[in-house]
């Protein structure tokens, strides 16, 4: 089964690069207008033709075409999702997505850490580093489509596109994965094998960070207030906003990476299929508790990682933490314990729950069910 997975890697910073980077949004920014066409896009052909001979000579050609296409597609993404272009679409940051492919027009990366790169000064030599949790993903490619490059600090980041040939569903070891707030990751294996990864120490430097916060933002507003000077105040919770990012994300990688390496060779990562809702009707600490549980990043870092030794799937969320494990019926949570009052059955709330999404993939892949929604006695 072929599917699509992104790579980042570390490109080495180069002028002419980033001047291309600019040159690249700057084509966006200017046929952007056209293609908002007074609230009616035009769509990838129509904008093509309507724009490629005022824009062209600017960057290459290729890159021409990929601009062109790029921005009908904003507003074809954004009508898609529901939302209406009131007005032309603005790129701020500066990119470029290179095509790679099996024509290797824009850009080439080589096994030996260099690529070959098309710049407004010519093509170009660079070197690239590949993280260790991307590099088995990049070696197993099947083939690599295409680069969206962006510039950070003293560095360039590329986002690489890769097709990957994985195994199907059918026959391949199913590990239940429960995420939550109190236990990060707690999962359970097709024998009953269990992994528990608590990142209680990330929970409570990030408290204490938010408190932290929390006390600089009333002092900043005081400050405001009586008309005196805010830099030193807004800099320093900058600086403790970006140390709780980091602190997250580095425990996100670090929690996946553990659960790929825990997990059997040609596995399933099976995951509940949370959708939730942060609005006007939720409260605020509701809210604050969602905004805090990396849920999606530990996610989207677990697929990028078992690429190659497995794949991910997504279940029905419905009853998992309430429904047994052994008989199928409701049963009592209290916390971490969960009892069923049918059978007699105690076990970890959490582990019950790992078993439960397990068992949930197992019976889709077996009968075709979606889920199935225990019966109440």
């Amino acid at each position: 089964m072929l599917v699509q997975r992104t790579v980042q890697i570390a490109i080495e910073d180069d002028p002419d690069l980033r001047k291309t980077l600019d040159a690249f949004t700057d084509v966006c920014n200017r046929i952007s207008p056209t293609a908002w066409n007074s609230g009616k896009p035009l769509q990838a052909l129509a904008l093509h033709k309507s724009v490629y001979s005022s824009v062209k000579g600017t960057i290459s050609s290729q890159l021409t075409c990929t601009a062109i296409r790029i921005t009908a597609g904003a507003y074809v993404s954004a009508r898609k999702n529901g939302h209406k272009a009131t007005h032309p679409f603005r790129w701020k940051s500066p990119r470029a997505l290179f095509l790679i492919g099996k024509r290797t027009r824009d850009a080439n990366l080589k096994p030996d850490g260099t690529m070959s790169i098309w710049t407004v000064a010519g093509r170009k030599k660079l070197r690239y580093s590949v993280p260790d949790y991307f590099r088995s993903t990049l070696t197993n490619a099947v083939e690599i489509d295409s680069m969206i490059v962006v510039p950070h600090e003293n560095h360039l980041i590329g986002h690489v596109a890769v097709t990957l040939d994985i195994p199907d569903a059918d026959g391949i070891i199913p590990v239940g994965v429960d995420l939550n707030e109190t236990n990060a990751i707690v999962a359970v294996d097709a024998d009953g094998h269990e992994l528990f990864i608590t990142g209680l120490s990330r929970r409570i430097l990030n408290s204490r960070t938010r408190k932290t916060v929390s006390r600089l933002q009333k002092k900043l507003a005081q400050k405001k207030a009586d008309g005196k000077n805010t830099r030193s105040v807004v800099r320093v919770i900058k600086r403790l906003q970006r140390k709780r990012s980091r602190r997250t994300k580095d425990f996100c990688h670090c929690a996946s990476k553990k659960l790929v390496e825990w997990a059997p060779e040609n596995c399933v990562l099976v995951f509940e299929d949370l959708q939730f809702k942060q609005g006007k009707k939720g409260s605020r600490a509701l809210n604050r508790r969602l905004s805090v549980w990396p849920r999606g990043m530990i996610l989207a870092f677990a697929t990028q990682k078992v690429a190659g030794k497995g794949i991910v799937e997504k279940v029905d969320p419905r009853y998992t933490s309430q429904m047994c494990s052994r008989c199928g019926l409701l049963g009592n949570r209290s916390r971490h314990a969960f009892s069923c009052p049918h059978c007699g059955f105690l076990i970890h709330s959490d582990t019950n729950a790992a078993i439960n999404i397990r068992n949930r993939f197992t019976a889709l892949r077996d009968s075709g069910v979606l889920s199935a929604t225990p019966e109440a006695s």
